[in-house]
């Protein structure tokens, strides 16, 4: 997530019927029809949906401090891979000026921007599906880890790693956050051990969740590949039903298995490294907590409009509930 300092300065620019100048000055080099600019969210990125020659698609900025370039250009490069193959992704939409990605100086700083195309279909909650569906689920992302094991290595040299990921959290962990200190040590040295094969480590999309689909009958299209990394295969299975692993990882969970017989359609499973799915789950809380401690940048003051108040309030009581954890886990076996 970005600084709330960040989310600020451009949310202000948004009016009360959702519209931006600012939205629309970085979509003048896409082109769009006039008053279909609205915002839409903001999370890691700023997301606007509008539409041109009356078709939808969406601009996703993100300010210059808070995204390096190459990192969205590395994204593209998968994103156009991905374009041949047999499965649906949100694509990216080339500018008037023919590129992927505009640099875009404006009054309030210089942001990247892409467009996509929007992908038709419905989002689901977690507890919307049945069996049959967690079973979809599985085989979508099995599908798109079956693709990403042929993928040439070319193609993900420039996207970060699960160490990439345990450097930058060590960095910028505050000293002070000792139960967390504790907790990544645990994480490094555990990760350290696991083994590292073609058929168990490579690409994945780390945020599988239901949020990040659409569902168009039976064909699942698949969005934001913007933390696409190296990984664990298996950690990507763990990140996509986190939501059922909220109080316990329960591997005998009728709708986890049912999600690995969908998954195994596709692909081949590591199943050594099941057992570690709540370990990768711990690390991706330690990377969430980091996260957050960067997010949490403004203190709250009397003239703060009520969504950043109540955001920032949301947030704190994330950090403390991960606090809380860390103290709680006892060291890994």
């Amino acid at each position: 997530m970005m600084k709330l300092s960040t989310m600020v300065k451009v949310v202000a620019t948004v009016d009360g019927e959702w519209r931006s100048p600012l939205a629309e000055q970085i979509l003048e080099n896409w082109g769009y029809d006039e008053g279909s600019v609205y915002y839409f969210r903001a999370s890691a990125n700023f997301l606007f949906i509008f539409k041109k020659n009356n078709k939808t698609y969406f601009l996703r900025f993100s300010d210059s401090s808070e995204k390096e370039l190459s990192s969205i250009e590395s994204e593209i490069v998968v994103l156009e891979y991905l374009r041949e193959k047999a499965i649906r992704v949100a694509l990216p939409v080339k500018s008037l000026n023919n590129n992927y990605i505009e640099t875009v100086e404006t009054e309030i700083g210089t942001f990247y921007a892409v467009v996509f195309e929007a992908l038709p279909g419905k989002q689901f909650e977690t507890e919307e599906l049945d069996l049959e569906q967690f079973f979809k689920w599985g085989s979508s992302l099995g599908e798109l880890h079956s693709i990403f094991k042929i993928m040439p290595e070319k193609y993900r040299l420039n996207r970060k790693s699960w160490s990439d990921q345990l450097i930058e959290i060590k960095q910028q962990l505050p000293v002070y956050e000792a139960a967390a200190q504790r907790e990544l040590e645990q994480l490094i040295t555990w990760s350290d051990g696991l083994n590292i094969s073609e058929s168990n480590f490579g690409l994945i999309h780390f945020d599988f969740e239901l949020d990040n689909q659409r569902w168009d009958n039976e064909v699942i299209g698949i969005l934001d590949f913007d933390d696409c990394m190296n990984h664990w295969y298996v950690a990507d299975i763990a990140l996509a039903l986190r939501d059922i692993f909220k109080k316990e990882v329960d591997l005998e969970n009728p709708f986890f298995q049912e999600f690995l017989k969908g998954y195994q359609n596709e692909t081949d499973l590591d199943f050594s490294l099941l057992e570690q799915l709540s370990n990768f789950l711990r690390l991706h809380k330690i990377m969430s907590f980091t996260r957050l401690l960067q997010t949490v940048d403004v203190q709250e003051t009397p003239d703060q409009p009520a969504w950043l108040s109540n955001l920032r309030l949301k947030l704190l009581q994330y950090i403390e509930r991960y606090r809380d954890s860390f103290e709680e886990h006892s060291l890994i076996k």
